[in-house]
Order: C-alpha cells, then structure tokens, then sequence
C-alpha cells in the first residue's frame, strides 16, 4: 500500500467521521432543546462514561475504516491502473483497456477504447495513404529514370547539398565511377563554376570533370537543381584570327598555283600539279579546323550582379555597383565565371572599399573597378578579357574593363489570330423543366473545349477537343476526354501560334466524324460547361450537334464580377488560384475551365443562385448574352 494513499484514506476517513459525529451532535442538540431535565441527565451520564464512550467510538473508528478501507483504496487502484494502461496506447493503439472497476470507470474506459479504434482506423487509412503515395512517387522516378536513362545529354538531379539523387547513364560516361546516388557533386566538379552556373541557367560553361572538359548547365529546382552534361567538342582548335589567317592563306597560296598553271612553262607542269595538290590539302586541313567556343553572352545587368555576389563570395564583403541607363540592356561577351574569378583574385590585397561602373561606349561595355588602388590585372583576369576580345588598363585608382557588347535584338511581333469575339446565344440557355430545380452540387457536368484552324464556325474546322467531367463542385481528372483531329486542309500560321498544332502533325488523325459519337457518348446526360462556349458550339452545331442547356464560364464571370474588367478564362484561373497549365490545348482549357467553374459554384450560392434554373435565368438577363454569334 502506497503511503500517499494511506494517508488519503485517512484523510477521507477523518473527514467523514467529522461529517457524521457533527451531524450526531447536532440532531441531539435540536432534540434537548425543549428538555432541560433531560439534557442535564445526559451531560452527567457522559461525564461519568466518558472513557466507555471514546472506547466505543474509536470502535466505531475502526470498524469504519475497516469496512470503507477496500472499496476506497480498490477505487483510486481501479482509476490509477486504467491511466497507466492507458499509456499503452500511444504505442499500440490496437490494445484495449479491461473493463474492470466501478462503472463509471468501465464507461471511461469504454470511451477510451472507442477513441483508440478510431485512432487505429486513421493511422490504418494514413499508412495506405503513404503506400500508395510512396509507391506512385517510386513509380514516377522510375519514369524519370526511364526518360532520362534515353536522353544523349548527361543528366544529373542533386539536393541543395549537391548530393546526387538521380543521374543517367550519359552522366556516368562523363563523370566516371565517382558518381553515385548520395554522392556528392561538389568532389567531381568546381562547387564556385556549378553555384555560377546556376546564376546564369540559359548559359553553358566549360568545366573539367574527372574524365576530361565538358560542357555544363545548371537549372535551380524547388529544393536542389539540376545538370545537363555534354563532352566538349572534339577536334583540333585554333584562335579565331590565327585560323582565319591560315585559311586565307592557304586560298591565296591556291589561287597562286591556279594563276601559274597556265602560264608556266611545260617542263613545270608536274611542279606545279604538286603544288597544287599540298595547297588543296593545307585548305582541307584548315577547314577541319575549328575555333576555340566563344565567349558567353550575359546581359549587362547580370553582369555586375554576378560580379558583386562573386566578391561578397570571395572576400566577405557586397562591392557598391552602378549601371549608366544607356548601358542597360546590352549583351556582354565575356566568360564570366573567369572574369569574376579574375577579379576576385585581383581585389584580395585591397580594402574592402570596391565600386563597380558600367558604361555603353559604342558597341563596347566600359566596366570599371574602382578601389584604394587600382586591382591588379591577374593572368586569369587577363585571360577572360583577351579570349572575349576586350582590353584592360589601369587607370589612376582604377582597372577599365572593355568588353564586346551589343543591344538585344529586336525581334518584330507577328500579329496572332483576333481573340473570339465574347458574344452569346440565348437558345444555350433554355434548360427542361426537370433541371431548372436541380441543385448546383447535385448535377453531372462536362467541361469542355475546342482548338480549331480559326474563328469561322462557317469555313473553319476543329482540330482537337477535350472535355472532363464534374460532379457539382469536384473535378474527376480520371474521366477525361481528349482527341486530335485532322481538318482535312493546312492550318493558318496564326492560328498554329496559339495552339501549336500544325496540319503535318494532325495528317492521319481521325476525322471529325469518327470522333463524335465517342464524344457524344462521354457528354450524354451531363450539362455542358464552357468558357465563351458559343464559339465552340457554334462549331460543333455545324457538325450537327445540338446540346443544351449550357453553362458558361464567361457569362458567369460577368454575373459575379460586373465591375471588372478582365473576364478572360487565365484572369479567372489566377483570381481563383487555379494553376494555369496546357493553355490554348483543348484538353487544358477544358480542365481550367472545370476547376473555374468549381471555384464558382460557392459564390454563386451565396447570391442565392442555388440552382441551374437561377443561374441560367441571370445570365440570360445579362447583356452580353444577348449578342448572337
């Protein structure tokens, strides 16, 4: 027995005895109260057999103690052991707690047992959950291992910490047996050249791996990033100027021979052949060669950008920097990953007092550093400036970069396809009577969408329809429908620049025709939902299709937003949150514009537009809904 139980006992026990000696003592109080004789007897027959009284009352102590004792310290060892067994079920919530004690407790812990199964029910749909996450995460990399595993390009995947976690096998013939899932990257290749490279994602850089130069490209991921891999070039190389000279040389040396051919004597003829011949072989030889890669071409903001995180790097401390207004937007050719070493290796003497300026000075980018006293020019730096035909000097406190540059090209905007027109047809939204009253949750969607070579129902055709259904306010991605169609003439450029299809990749696709009962057959006894859909069923009534009522997405935004601007179905998509994806191809408008429309639905029943009838009805008051197409 438990000392804190005993004394909790004795407590209880001497509180009850109070309770009941002072309810004793107060009834025969209230009965003397009118019997004075009596009273008197009573105190002289206690005083005389107060030893036989306190004799019998601790007796009546004990017998209480005696007969209380099991069923209260039994009590407080029911409740404690259905605590501690209690415990067991944070471990293993498949045990179950006895039913033992009194039946307030046996209640408790039958709640508790209730609570544990629906804890092993969740923990039970948890694990599935995870399994089958887990399996269809492993059944995805292994797609992308598959992908990749065919790709000619090294591709190599890493975490933050360049630890590799996926890799081809291009990737391990330019790597070598260095490479290796959990591995890291930062031993096979330059840690400065891959966090460079991934300043600069469109840009390729020479590095040296384990087996030789390569060509790298570093993409920055969610969490880590991701390398193309590609051998360097083969092939004997040569400096651009130097291998101009030889070439033009060699044509000069053969033009000579051609011109003494016919003006030289007979007897030599047969020297003459042989000159001929070695000044046919130098060009041929000149021609095999190649030039050196040029430099890269990096705008001039990134330029300095990557220079002052390269000192910050390097030294510990951010360079002040400048750009003169002419100067922004020009194309700089320099390799800068050499440069902004260079620099950093030219800066390490100096103060940390460093100002990077740039200038535009005709078809050159003036950079200039400025410090305590001018950086001096290291080879490596030397190097970058010379190979990107630029020049350098020190000038006063300064080093004066000049390095090629030119403005970014201009490329003219061809003029796309008008949009479609927002127009409407108030015969879409005539609904039978048996769907007027149907709720909005309750009913079975299709939302659906059409790619066609233009914007004339009359003289156009469809080329790709997708369509997916909802049921009220959920998208069931799993039922989708989706097909290319060959239109049986050339495709308009501009209508090919929104949709990307072209005539040559639809050749061989099955006609509309044998399209459109399958089509039929996935839209039957659902409404139809579109964003501008009057265009698409202007086109399919064409075809002899005559579906109603129907939903529309563009109508619907003027319902609930008259007073902006932007009803488009991407502005839609962002002001819902909806992520825009396989825009302008019909099976990804026709998911956007189902997941619009679900998004819809609670606003619209906060209107009090709670079912087709009422939607259909307030669109069809809207203006624009009342322009024909």
């Amino acid at each position: 027995m438990r000392a804190g139980d005993l004394f909790r006992f004795l407590g209880a026990l001497l509180v009850g005895t109070a309770l009941l000696g002072g309810t004793l003592a107060l009834g025969f109080f209230l009965l003397l109260q009118e019997e004075p004789g009596l009273q008197e007897a009573l105190l002289r027959l206690a005083q005389a057999k107060a030893p036989l009284l306190l004799l019998v009352g601790l007796l009546f102590l004990g017998a209480l103690a005696l007969l209380l004792r099991p069923l209260f310290l039994g009590y407080l060892a029911a409740a404690r052991a259905l605590g501690q067994e209690g415990t067991v079920l944070l471990t293993n919530p498949g045990h179950r707690l006895k039913l033992r004690g009194p039946l307030e407790l046996q209640a408790l812990a039958d709640l508790i047992n209730r609570l544990a199964e629906e804890k092993e029910r969740l923990l039970r749909e948890a694990e599935a959950r995870a399994k089958e996450a887990k399996a269809l995460l492993e059944e995805e990399r292994e797609k992308l291992a598959a992908l990749i595993g065919h790709l000619p390009q090294g591709v190599v995947v890493a975490n933050a910490r360049g630890q590799v976690l996926l890799y081809n096998p291009a990737a391990r013939a330019l790597l070598g047996e260095g490479l290796g899932a959990g591995k890291s990257l930062f031993g096979l290749l330059d840690r400065a050249l891959l966090v460079h490279a991934l300043a600069l994602p469109g840009e390729r850089f020479l590095a040296q791996g384990p087996k030789g130069a390569l060509r790298l490209q570093a993409l920055a991921l969610e969490e880590g990033f991701l390398l193309l891999l590609a051998p360097e070039e083969g092939g004997a190389t040569l400096p651009a100027d130097l291998l101009f000279r030889l070439k033009d040389k060699a044509a000069g040396l053969k033009a000579l021979v051609e011109a003494l051919e016919g003006e030289a004597p007979e007897a030599l003829t047969p020297l003459l052949k042989a000159a001929r011949t070695a000044a046919e072989e130098v060009a041929g030889l000149a021609e095999a060669l190649t030039p050196p890669p040029q430099a890269e071409e990096v705008l001039s903001e990134d330029l300095l950008r990557l220079l002052s995180e390269a000192i910050e790097r390097g030294l510990g401390y951010a360079p002040g920097q400048s750009l003169a207004e002419e100067a922004r937007g020009l194309l700089v050719r320099v390799d800068t990953f050499a440069l902004a070493r260079g620099l950093v290796e030219g800066l390490k003497p100096l103060g940390e007092a460093v100002w990077l300026r740039g200038e535009a000075m005709g078809g050159l980018f003036r950079l200039e550093v400025l410090a305590e006293e001018a950086p001096t020019p290291t080879p490596l730096l030397q190097k970058a400036v010379g190979e990107a035909g630029g020049s350098l000097w020190r000038e006063g406190g300064r080093l004066v970069l000049l390095l090629p540059a030119r403005p970014v090209p201009k490329r003219a905007r061809e003029a796309g396809p008008p949009p479609r027109a927002e127009v409407f047809d108030l015969s879409l939204l005539q609904a039978p009577k048996a769907l007027e009253e149907a709720p909005l949750e309750g009913l079975l969607y299709t939302a659906f969408d059409l790619e066609t070579t233009g914007l004339d129902p009359k003289g156009d055709a469809i080329v790709a329809i997708g369509a997916v259904h909802l049921l009220g306010g959920r998208v069931l991605k799993g039922e989708t429908f989706e097909a290319l169609l060959d239109p049986g003439r050339p495709i308009p450029k501009a209508s090919t620049e929104v949709h990307g299809l072209t005539w040559e990749m639809l050749k061989g696709k099955p006609r509309l025709e044998a399209v459109l009962p399958t089509f039929l057959a996935f839209i039957e006894e659902t409404v139809l939902v579109a964003h501008n859909g009057a265009f698409d069923m202007a086109f399919l009534r064409q075809a002899g299709v005559e579906r109603t009522p129907l939903v529309d997405t563009l109508l619907l935004s003027h319902l609930l937003f008259p007073d902006l601007e932007d009803h488009r179905l991407e502005a839609l998509a962002e002001r819902f949150g909806v992520p825009v994806l396989g825009r302008h191809t019909a099976l990804g408008d026709a998911l956007m514009t189902a997941e619009v429309f679900a998004k819809m639905i609670p606003l619209l029943r906060q209107r009090g537009y709670e079912t087709l009838g009422a939607v259909l009805s307030a669109c069809a008051g809207l203006p624009l809904a009342r322009l024909r197409y």
